[in-house]
């Protein structure tokens, strides 16, 4: 599997310290076998002198942009890199997974894995008490390549860390890409390394684009997603 994340630099030292170690943590798993980091120009040269710079990563492939990349952007990076199991992700996420098969299972079909998270003292409420919260998704390379291609995704134009956007997200692979989306977080385990609670996205005061429910709520911010992808087993 190849990891397609962003990564930053947080003024906040706590939060700096758990991405990192989310980073060195994922480079460490057999079944990782790269991880495409999208990085700003101002964090570049920060990165490159660090002790993940400075050692010889070779797992580690860095992706200059002047702006936080998009989920299109995104996709079509993972497009672009041949017949490989690929997984956008958030930078705080740590994989556990004890049977890397079912990784496999997704060549060449029109699935997707839209993974709820662990938190990181490893209680689960986003399992629990599902909530259509994901925060890592997984698909075949290729596939999606064929699907994907020519689709409208201005729906989906929005930069990782915006809120709600798993419940676009979820429309935009039923209804345009009629993609099956399973949710095996008791196979495919995250784990969120986020105690900081440092939110950019609470702190740009932006309001959710998104939510999932089964009936739309007037309480809730943005467009309402009817599919609820529970956790399961495959």
């Amino acid at each position: 599997m190849d990891i397609i994340q962003s990564f930053y630099y947080s003024s906040n030292k706590e939060r700096q310290q758990e991405l990192e170690y989310s980073l060195f943590q994922n480079l460490k798993k057999k079944f990782i076998n790269n991880i495409h980091l999208f990085i700003e120009e101002k964090d570049y040269e920060i990165f490159c002198n660090s002790n993940f710079g400075k050692n010889e990563n070779y797992k580690i492939k860095l992706i200059q942009l002047n702006h936080q990349p998009t989920y299109p952007e995104l996709f079509d990076y993972c497009c672009n890199i041949d017949n490989t199991i690929c997984c956008i992700c958030n930078s705080d996420i740590e994989f556990e997974i004890d049977n890397d098969k079912i990784l496999s299972n997704l060549y060449n079909e029109k699935e997707i894995y839209f993974i709820s998270r662990h938190e990181y003292d490893m209680s689960c409420p986003q399992i629990t008490k599902y909530q259509g919260s994901h925060d890592a998704f997984i698909f075949h390379s290729n596939t999606l390549k064929l699907n994907i291609e020519n689709k409208y995704m201005k729906f989906i134009n929005y930069i990782q860390n915006t809120s709600g956007i798993e419940a676009l997200l979820t429309i935009f692979f039923i209804e345009q890409l009629n993609y099956k989306i399973f949710n095996p977080c008791l196979q495919v385990k995250l784990i969120h390394h986020h105690k900081s609670n440092i939110r950019l996205w609470t702190t740009n005061h932006k309001l959710p684009v998104g939510y999932s429910s089964s009936a739309p709520d007037i309480r809730q911010h943005g467009i309402h997603c009817k599919y609820m992808i529970y956790p399961c087993e495959l």
